[in-house]
C-alpha cells in the first residue's frame, strides 16, 4: 500500500472589513485603516472556526487590519502572533493612496496600459504581479516547509491569498482576479512534497 504524502496545511484568513473605499488604492504605509465594527464581527466568527483547531503557529501580516484579526484567532489557538512584511499586500507605487478616477485623470496614459495589461504593467515604483506573487508565495512555501505534517495559520489580504491560490494549484496568474476572497474568509491548502491540494476556498460564517 502506497503511504500517503506528508503535507502541511496552511489556512488562509483575509482580514476584516474596514472603512477604507473599495475604489481606493490603499497605502498602509501612511494611513494603516483599522477594522470597522463590522470587521470586529467578521474577525470574531473567523476566529471560530478554530476552536477544536491546535495550529503549530500563527502569522500575520504587520498591517493594523491583519493584526486585528489575528489576534481574534490567537485568542481562541492560545498561539503567539509572528508577523510577517512579505504577508503585506501589492504595493502600487505613485498610485497609492489615489482613487481609480483619480489614476485615470492624473495618468491617463499609464492607466490605459493597465487596463490592457494588468498583470505585466506596473506603476513607477510599484511592485509587479510576478514580483508580488514571488514575494508572498516564497514566504508560504517557506512557512510550510518549516512545519511539515502541521497545521499553521496565515492572516494576511486578498491579494496575497489569491496568489498563493493560484501558484498552489497552477491556475494561469492572468486569472487571479476571477478569485473570489470574501473578507473574514477561511481557505485552506494542504501543500505537499510533489503537488498541493485547495481544501476550501473563501469559506464564511462559522458561528451558525
Amino acid at each position: 500500500m502506497r503511504s500517503k504524502e506528508k503535507s502541511t496545511r496552511v489556512i488562509f484568513v483575509r482580514h476584516g472589513k474596514t472603512d477604507y473605499p473599495t475604489d481606493r488604492i490603499y497605502c498602509d504605509d501612511i494611513e494603516d485603516p483599522e477594522l470597522n465594527s463590522e470587521g470586529v464581527v467578521q474577525a470574531r466568527v473567523a476566529a471560530t472556526y478554530f476552536e477544536g483547531i491546535k495550529p503549530s503557529a500563527v502569522f500575520s501580516s504587520p498591517a493594523a487590519r491583519t493584526m486585528a484579526t489575528a489576534r481574534e484567532i490567537a485568542h481562541i489557538t492560545g498561539n503567539e502572533i509572528q508577523f510577517n512584511k512579505a504577508l503585506r499586500e501589492r504595493r502600487f507605487g505613485v498610485w497609492e493612496g489615489l482613487f481609480f478616477n483619480e489614476v485615470e485623470k492624473k495618468h491617463p496614459h499609464e492607466y490605459l496600459k493597465w487596463k490592457k495589461d494588468k498583470i505585466f504593467y506596473t506603476p513607477a515604483n510599484g511592485e509587479a504581479i510576478p514580483e508580488f506573487q514571488a514575494r508572498v508565495c516564497g514566504c508560504v512555501e517557506y512557512l510550510a516547509s518549516n512545519y511539515i505534517d502541521e497545521t499553521i495559520v496565515i492572516v494576511t489580504h486578498v491579494g496575497a491569498i489569491r496568489m498563493a491560490v493560484t501558484r498552489a494549484i497552477r491556475i494561469p496568474l492572468a486569472e487571479y482576479r476571477q478569485i473570489n476572497i470574501a473578507y473574514a474568509s477561511i481557505t485552506t491548502i494542504d501543500y505537499g512534497v510533489s503537488k498541493n491540494n485547495l481544501m476550501n476556498l473563501s469559506v464564511v460564517g462559522y458561528s451558525d
